[in-house]
């Protein structure tokens, strides 16, 4: 019987929960196209095949050539401390996560360079905001969990943060760290609004317990607002601690209704091509 990894529980969620939203009838008329399956399946696919392995051997790489000394060096120190490593570990990635999506969603900065540095952040981060058609009849699914550019993998900090943990020795709490973060986004993605139905409740304590929550944890309706067309498309940065967005970022929004209009805008041949919302590189259009 194969071994079942931790990792193989957020495929297997995203799995269930891509079932329910078809047979729900969250993927039909317009909510979901063509090229929103195939996105996912080629993301998925890069994401799996080349970009993880790829950035495994790098940090690899760079750990053995930079500080070779350090590999493996907090191993026992996170066997005798689990708990509170786990907890710093998911406090730092969700807060470098929350700093380049920060910047991907940025006014221009006045700098030539850094003004070209966002726009590689823009790039990679434009295909998770594309859903649906230019028709407005797009809805979010969970499969837009990993669907991003190329190039996302490479320049997201977050993801270097991860892999140079495992080198120096805290896999396991990579593991475990990793399962939980993905989880919580995955369910972030899906088509449902819970928490709607808590911050709309009848009763006070209800509707005021759920709004102080949302100030601490991201819930779906806070990211699904995210990757609405509009002004709050800029907001709820963090897939999971939105006291970031709240006391650092100022991006924090909490609604009380499901966005209008889900996906940005697309150009013909973003609406029409997964290759060219994988492989675009033409830094000029995002100027």
């Amino acid at each position: 019987m194969p071994e079942i990894k931790p990792e193989h529980l957020v495929i297997v969620f995203i799995l269930f929960a891509m079932v329910w939203e078809v047979l729900a009838g969250r993927t039909r008329d317009g909510r979901k196209s063509r090229e929103d399956w195939n996105m996912a399946l080629l993301t998925g696919a890069a994401m799996v095949i080349v970009q993880r392995p790829a950035l495994v051997l790098a940090t690899a790489f760079i750990g053995g050539l930079l500080v070779p000394q350090w590999q493996g060096a907090l191993n026992e120190f996170a066997a005798a401390n689990f708990w509170w490593v786990l907890l710093a570990y998911i406090a730092l990635e969700e807060l470098l996560h929350g700093a380049g999506h920060w910047f991907a969603h940025a006014r221009r900065p006045k700098s030539k360079t850094l003004q070209r540095v966002q726009g590689l952040f823009k790039m990679g981060h434009r295909p998770h905001h594309l859903s649906g058609g230019n028709d407005g009849k797009g809805q979010l699914s969970v499969t837009q969990t990993f669907v991003e550019h190329w190039l996302w993998w490479f320049i997201m900090p977050n993801y270097w943060f991860q892999f140079f943990c495992v080198y120096l020795g805290l896999t396991e709490v990579f593991l475990v760290g990793t399962v939980f973060k993905g989880l919580w986004a995955a369910h972030n993605h899906v088509n449902w609004n819970y928490d709607l139905y808590f911050l709309n409740h009848r009763w006070a304590w209800v509707r005021k317990t759920m709004y102080g929550l949302c100030h601490i944890l991201t819930f779906p309706t806070q990211h699904h607002h995210h990757h609405a067309r509009g002004k709050n498309s800029g907001s709820n940065l963090c897939n999971l601690l939105a006291i970031y967005d709240w006391l650092l970022f100022d991006s924090l929004v909490i609604e009380k209704e499901k966005p209008k209009v889900y996906g940005w805008k697309q150009s013909p041949e973003e609406e029409h091509s997964i290759w060219h919302r994988f492989f675009a590189t033409d830094l000029k259009k995002l100027a």
